[in-house]
């Protein structure tokens, strides 16, 4: 294949199969498409960690050096096949295609096994696709390809001292479900090769577009106040752009809607917050002080970090808490940000212990959260079980008067999070913070107190955004509540 020509790779071809544009823009207006974000990037950087461990239980492996010729990379790596050991991220190219695979390892009668590894813990239906357009290309070269392997997350796993590797990561024989795509995949190949060379693809919008790179330019033809912002499934939204309504304003009244988006619809008509009196005042009334209003940052690595734990297990490393004593009293706030070099979680419980009293009302939003994160905390340190029986009672979800919609404000645009609430009912927001949302914070806290080679001076200023960032999380809860008792 000349080194101009078009090549195919694995990635490409898993974004052709869910959308045509989002592929033709790869080829030819690769530079529009938005960059990963700093979660999406820190996810990437997570599989790399599992990838990297994946490849300490085969020692004998060779890693295939990166690089952006496709036909070089193919030359490097069938070199190496004669040696017969696994082999790392080897690329090799059939016809227009390219897959560089993660572990190729070699198995009997001269045959190679395909090994993915992902930092899923289950199988997804993308990694069949993945693993079927590996095997295409591989067998394209020549290869004898005996079996295909996910090798993923164990979430059973439970690290206790140092981490072991063959119980932390599994694998699933998944080549029964690869070998049916096969025969499928010439002719999407073809199609997708005719369509590349051709102009841009007029694709539709629709479902699938919620996690693709060209969601926001794709659907910049939606006004501020679209259909799309009706809870729930997108369902009406849809029939409603099918009928070329996009507009709140613009919906019949005599559509057929359920009650709660019958509450929005008239909400955005009027441009006024709908207020069920009644709900909000019973919701109100259990409000008790003194008042404690309680936010958890936490981390969920894909790796265990600390002993007793598993897999994407949610560690509190943050919290703030802001105390309000009676009314018309000034909040106190307190604080707590793990220095990251031990495991935070009996120090977390410790200090809720004493802050959080034996009376008053714990205002959280999305309490389950907070509720779950103490409860596990407990399970670790039973000796505070009694304590904890005695406090989840006083939690009041802050959640609860917008996702039942006991108030609705346009400013919310759909949504329920603190994040839309907030300045809708107050004017706060988020906007021009460092970090602004809880997975940046997630992710800004491993990036500083996990990776090696991070300046002082930068986790110092990460760690002043992360306090930031948490303080007027609860801050603003305290703005939030007192707006729905203006509102009563």
């Amino acid at each position: 294949m000349p080194k101009s020509a078009v090549c195919l790779t694995k990635t490409n071809y898993l974004e052709g199969l869910e959308c045509p544009k989002l592929l033709w823009y790869r080829y030819h207006r690769k530079y529009e498409i938005p960059p990963p974000s700093a979660e999406e990037r820190e996810i990437i950087k997570q599989g790399q960690i599992v990838g990297a461990l994946a490849r300490q239980l085969f020692p004998s492996g060779i890693k295939i050096d990166w690089e952006y010729d496709p036909v070089r990379m193919d030359e490097k790596s069938f070199a190496r096949l004669n040696q017969r050991l696994p082999l790392f991220e080897a690329g090799l190219v059939y016809k227009k295609t390219y897959a560089q695979g993660d572990i190729l390892l070699p198995a009997e009668n001269a045959a190679w096994d395909i090994i993915e590894v992902k930092s899923t813990v289950q199988l997804k239906e993308e990694n069949y696709y993945d693993a079927a357009f590996q095997k295409y290309v591989y067998e394209g070269r020549g290869l004898s390809i005996r079996h295909c392997y996910l090798m993923h997350i164990n979430n059973q796993y439970v690290r206790k001292g140092k981490l072991e590797i063959d119980k932390l990561l599994i694998k699933d024989d998944i080549t029964a479900g690869v070998d049916q795509l096969l025969p499928e995949i010439d002719e999407r190949v073809a199609a997708m090769l005719e369509m590349i060379a051709g102009p841009e693809p007029d694709t539709r919008v629709g479902k699938q577009c919620k996690d693709c790179p060209l969601h926001d330019f794709c659907w910049q033809f939606l006004p501020e106040e679209h259909v799309f912002i009706l809870r729930g499934k997108n369902d009406v939204a849809f029939d409603l752009m099918e009928r070329g309504i996009l507009k709140m304003n613009d919906i019949p009244d005599d559509y057929e809607l359920t009650e709660k988006h019958s509450i929005q619809v008239k909400s955005h008509k009027a441009n006024s917050a709908f207020i069920d009196h009644d709900s909000l005042k019973i919701f109100l009334d259990k409000v008790e002080y003194p008042l404690y209003f309680l936010d958890f940052e936490t981390i969920a690595p894909a790796v265990p970090v600390y002993d007793l734990t598993h897999p994407y297990q949610d560690i509190p490393f943050q919290f703030s808490l802001h105390r309000v004593e009676k009314e018309g009293a000034k909040p106190v706030h307190y604080a707590y940000l793990a220095p990251g070099d031990v495991d935070p979680r009996r120090e977390v419980l410790t200090r809720l212990v004493k802050l959080l009293g034996d009376s008053g009302s714990i205002l959280a939003y999305f309490a389950q959260y907070e509720k779950s994160v103490i409860k596990s905390l407990v399970a670790l340190f039973p000796e505070f079980t009694d304590w904890f029986e005695n406090t989840v009672n006083r939690f009041i979800d802050l959640y609860i008067p917008f996702q039942k919609l006991f108030y609705y404000h346009p400013g919310q645009h759909g949504s329920a999070s603190m994040k839309m609430v907030l300045p809708a009912l107050t004017g706060i927001t988020y906007d021009g913070m460092e970090i602004g949302n809880g997975g940046m914070a997630r992710f800004e806290y491993m990036r500083v107190t996990f990776e090696n080679g991070v300046p002082a001076e930068e986790r110092s200023r990460v760690r002043a955004a992360l306090e930031k960032y948490c303080e007027l999380d609860t801050r603003g809860m305290i703005e939030i509540l007192q707006a729905l008792r203006d509102a009563v």
